[in-house]
């Protein structure tokens, strides 16, 4: 509940700019409002930036989740909202944040490394996590918050439907909600004036590595991606193995073996393709959630297409890194990306 009310004024305010915008019609989002805001140390300053989206001309009659249609798909974004301060770290703060993604105001974190930047930016995507047992922050500070330490923002949204950020759309399942929520929020980054939005990277977990997977065939603008555990390239494994039991169900594909040809559409494996971005993958070797023959089976998939991939399997353990395995796998995951964004 204290989380709650601690998110209430940069919700609010977020929404109200985002309700201005759509009054006046204007492309540019509503000035910033204040909010409630820590004195000390002060929130980093927006600038009234757009976003230079993606564009592709549009592919009629396929359906909203194929690969092909979010390629084409413009990633708006929209003013990026820094509200309260969650907590100050080692040479990093950080905030709640707020951004429109689809005519929703969406929340999550923001950790600003101490400095004038611009900064590097990683965008970490959480795993799978039931709403209702969801708290802020959970399945990404333990990943971001070490990058933010070390001179880059760390950005984690709070899914769809969590934690104040409003729903996503009926004609998406859930996961491609998710990466169109996170590439509307790469948008809105280019209001943010710390941030470098020329050297942007996914990190993923699990559910999250299937976003980021999602995100690196769709958004040139992501540079480099690190997958912990992810799920498969191929989303009629994840639909057979998770979705279909959900309470939500598979969502706007159905079933897969219902639709194998929109799985065909929705699986990045498919959409692979030298020039993409560089992928890590990292994945305990006793990992009860993910079988190991999808993960190699994405990472032989990507070297095939000419991506620049590594695999690295941490001996004992599993699916969510604890300890010394979280370390190093942090210290992987950094030095990958600094190669990748030459940072």
């Amino acid at each position: 509940m204290r989380r709650c009310s601690r998110l209430a004024p940069v919700v609010a305010s977020a929404l109200a700019a985002l309700l201005a915008a759509a009054c006046t019609g204007g492309g540019q989002p509503a000035a910033r409002t204040s909010g409630s805001i820590p004195a000390s140390p002060a929130p980093p300053a927006a600038t009234p930036d757009s976003a230079p989206a993606p564009s592709a001309a549009p592919t009629p009659g396929l359906p909203a989740y194929y690969i092909e249609s979010l390629r084409a798909r413009p990633y708006v974004g929209g003013r990026l909202e820094i509200g309260d301060q969650i907590l100050r770290g080692a040479g990093f703060t950080k905030y709640h944040m707020a951004w429109p993604s689809n005519g929703q105001v969406m929340t999550g974190t923001i950790s600003v490394p101490d400095g004038d930047g611009p900064f590097p930016v990683v965008v970490v995507n959480h795993g799978f996590i039931p709403p209702e047992r969801y708290w802020i922050g959970q399945d990404s500070g333990i990943f971001g918050d070490p990058l933010a330490a070390h001179g880059f923002i760390s950005v984690a949204p709070n899914w769809p439907g969590y934690s104040g950020s409003g729903p996503a759309p009926a004609d998406l399942p859930a996961i491609v909600g998710e990466a169109v929520t996170a590439l509307d929020l790469v948008s809105s980054l280019y209001t943010f004036a710390k941030a470098d939005t020329t050297r942007v990277a996914f990190i993923g977990h699990s559910n999250g590595g299937g976003v980021s997977e999602i995100a690196m065939v769709v958004d040139p603008r992501v540079k480099a991606v690190v997958l912990f555990a992810p799920v498969s390239t191929d989303m009629a494994d994840n639909a057979r193995k998770w979705w279909a039991t959900r309470p939500g169900g598979p969502g706007a594909a159905g079933h897969p073996d219902q639709n194998p040809t929109g799985y065909a559409h929705l699986s990045p494996r498919n959409f692979l393709a030298a020039g993409q971005p560089p992928a890590l993958f990292l994945q305990g070797t006793l990992d009860e959630d993910i079988p190991a023959a999808w993960t190699q089976t994405s990472y032989d998939a990507m070297r095939a297409h000419g991506i620049t991939a590594d695999l690295v399997w941490l001996p004992g353990a599993h699916h969510d890194l604890m300890g010394a395995d979280l370390d190093r796998a942090n210290q992987l995951s950094e030095s990958w990306i600094r190669k990748a964004l030459g940072v």
